[in-house]
């Protein structure tokens, strides 16, 4: 096990460094990080100490604890820890051999209960509940562990988030084995891209309240990374003051400009106008090699579906040579005619086909212009 160096020191607030007659004041300085005594008024006069420690993610005797709470046991030697806060840190691992895709091992998870929210389809994710390694799916994108202290009065519980985050070109998730492990995976998706280690793959911190906890947690991933704004911070968009209309559980991939109109109406005839429209998957120009016309639909085979090109389908534009008829011109047309004559304030489209895969047909340079 390597424990990386943790960063430096934060300055004193400037709330205690301007303290005055706070003869009792002594900050404590443990490792390179400052702990402060805190103080309640009792008089005008007296100050009374009260000290809180905090115990900064260690590794010993293979064990992982995160503020006295024990997270993993049998932690591998070639884990890294790295201290980010007092209750937070990032984990990761280092290999002899380079490679696109790791599986590393992280410690054991045993008769401790769990949430974990994992990747069941490329594109959804759903939650799964249980008590040890082998219950954690592939593709977890979340788990919150559920820490228990035995006392001499009662049982306190705390709880520990894992979030698996992107470490440079290669992204992560969370696994378990049948071995009850804990395992992170690792991966660029391109073979040209390889690495030996991945110091800063999966981000965990401990609290008492699970809602505060996820909530703190976000807000260092934002600071630390820097791609992304946590909810509070972001403006709301103009279509949450509107009702709205999504055509999927309508139609699914049968969407079509007359349905979408007659669906428009049938809301507004029933005294609930929507404002805005999601035109849901069943638009876009896709092949599927794995499913002929005509055939019974084969579980799995949707996700074989492939973009042609990034316009629409011929349910939303006229062909040549094609007779007379209500079809739009094109989806701009379609889109501009119901906006004007449904009342519709915005339109959106999914860009995600059948199959999430951003696998498209290689089309020769210069053939499509949009």
């Amino acid at each position: 096990m390597i424990v990386s160096p943790p960063p430096p020191p934060l300055p004193l607030p400037p709330s205690l460094r301007n303290l005055k007659n706070a003869c009792c004041f002594s900050p404590l300085i443990l490792g390179s990080s400052y702990h402060h005594r805190v103080f309640s008024v009792q008089s005008r006069r007296t100050w009374s100490p009260v000290m809180f420690l905090n115990q900064k993610p260690t590794v010993k005797d293979g064990v992982l604890s995160i503020n006295g709470r024990e997270a993993l046991a049998g932690v591998p030697d070639n884990v890294v820890v790295t201290p980010w806060t007092d209750s937070s840190a990032f984990l990761g691992a280092t290999s002899a051999h380079s490679t696109s895709r790791h599986v590393f091992k992280l410690g054991v998870i045993q008769d401790a209960r769990f949430l974990s929210l994992f990747r069941f389809k490329i594109f959804w994710m759903i939650p799964r509940v249980g008590n040890s390694g082998s219950d954690i799916p592939a593709e977890t994108q979340m788990l919150l562990l559920e820490a228990k202290e035995e006392t001499t009065s009662n049982e306190s519980i705390s709880y520990i988030v894992f979030l698996p985050v992107l470490d440079g070109e290669f992204r992560s998730s969370l696994q378990g084995n049948s071995a009850n492990e804990l395992e992170f995976c690792v991966e660029s998706g391109d073979p040209a891209i390889v690495a030996s280690e991945s110091l800063n793959a999966v981000f965990v911190n401990c609290g008492n309240n699970p809602f505060d906890l996820m909530t703190e947690s976000m807000k260092i991933l934002e600071k630390y990374t820097g791609t992304f704004t946590i909810r509070e911070q972001k403006q709301m968009p103009g279509m949450l003051d509107w009702f709205g209309w999504c055509t999927w559980d309508a139609f699914y991939h049968e969407v079509n400009p007359q349905g979408i109109k007659d669906g428009i109406k049938s809301l507004t005839e029933g005294g609930t106008p929507p404002r805005f429209l999601i035109i849901d998957d069943g638009w876009q120009d896709t092949t599927n090699e794995f499913r002929k016309e005509g055939e019974p639909i084969v579980e799995g085979s949707q996700f074989g579906g492939r973009l042609v090109s990034i316009k629409e389908n011929s349910k939303f534009k006229k062909t040549e040579n094609e007779a007379p008829s209500e079809a739009p011109t094109d989806l701009k047309e379609f889109v501009s005619d119901i906006k004007k004559s449904l009342g519709l304030k915005y339109v959106f489209l999914s860009d995600v086909p059948s199959s999430p895969s951003v696998s498209v047909f290689l089309l020769p340079l210069g053939k499509w212009t949009y």
